[in-house]
């Protein structure tokens, strides 16, 4: 129990070291934004001093039988009154100056105090883990089963956290790909519209265009679909099952024909499997939302678990 009181002593006074230190750079971001309203004052002192000091020689530089004589009265009481302006901005922008230059010496010394923040931050650590390792050690410690439990909690939750992120990441990709497949049957519905009636030849290059791009970015979406169902089922998630098979695009060439039947029929074809594409993506979509949840709620547990941790490392 002393090594264990002497790491308890030492923990304690380098947090309260910290608190302090913790303090000092709040102090010091204050003191920046107070720097940082003075400095702008000063720049605008600055400028009225030197329009004070070109007044004082412009009446100077007036003569006695000058036309703005009238205007300005007696030119000494107008010089005096334009030096004792100046006199009067000028003592108190020294002064100002003064208390600035006096914020800058305090943020300076305040910044020596911390340059031991990083090596007291990495004492603070070696000193928790200590503990840790002592506690998880010492049989006779009640906290021992508790503690164990927390980290065995903490560790599921952290290797969820990471299977959760891997999946998002691999259904982002996935609605993502998905959209373009989306995007080319769009195109290739709207330009069969546009050749219902007619023999639009433009029409018809671009919506065997569009639908050949479908055909080709097929396999790549449902690759992507594949890694985004094998992570969900790292998750547990087995009873998730995302499908393409329905979709037939490679069928799509036996019904190019310049007349109104077989248009209607690939029209048709076009249609149900855009359907079926955005009904996969709202499908994706929704798992998509429904992890970040759970991601969401993972992190706040994790968090949780990190606090009762530290409780009992610093109890």
């Amino acid at each position: 129990m002393k090594n264990i009181t002497k790491i308890q002593s030492s923990i304690k006074e380098a947090i309260e070291e910290y608190e302090t230190l913790r303090k000092v750079n709040a102090h010091i971001d204050e003191i920046d934004l107070q720097l940082k309203a003075a400095y702008s004052n000063i720049k605008l002192m600055d400028g009225q001093l030197d329009k004070e000091l070109k007044d004082i020689e412009e009446i100077e530089k007036i003569g006695i039988k000058s036309l703005f004589y009238k205007t300005l009265g007696n030119k000494e009481e107008q010089l005096d009154k334009e030096r004792q302006e100046y006199l009067e901005l000028s003592l108190k922008y020294k002064e100002y100056k003064k208390e600035v230059e006096l914020m800058e010496f305090e943020r300076d010394l305040l910044s020596k105090k911390l340059n031991s923040l990083d090596e007291l931050e990495m004492r603070l650590k070696t000193l928790k883990a200590q503990r840790k390792k002592e506690i998880l050690s010492d049989n006779t410690n009640p906290l021992k089963s508790e503690f164990q439990e927390l980290v065995h909690q903490l560790d599921v939750h952290i290797a969820l956290d990471k299977e959760i992120g891997e999946a998002m990441l691999e259904g982002e990709k996935s609605l993502k790909i998905i959209a373009g497949l989306i995007s080319h049957l769009m195109k290739a519905e709207d330009w069969g519209k546009w050749n219902m009636h007619g023999n639009n030849r433009r029409a018809k290059y671009v919506k065997q265009q569009s639908i050949e791009n479908a055909i080709r970015l097929l396999p790549s979406a449902q690759h992507q679909i594949n890694l985004f169902i094998r992570e969900l089922k790292d998750l547990g998630e087995n009873n998730i099952a995302i499908r393409l098979e329905s979709i037939h695009f490679n069928k799509f060439r036996d019904f190019f024909f310049d007349n109104l039947i077989s248009d209607w029929i690939i029209q048709q074809r076009i249609r149900n499997t855009l359907s079926s594409v955005e009904a996969t993506h709202s499908h994706v979509q929704r798992i998509c939302l429904s992890l970040k949840q759970e991601a969401k709620t993972v992190k706040e547990k994790m968090r949780i678990l990190h606090e009762k941790q530290e409780n009992i490392v610093l109890s």
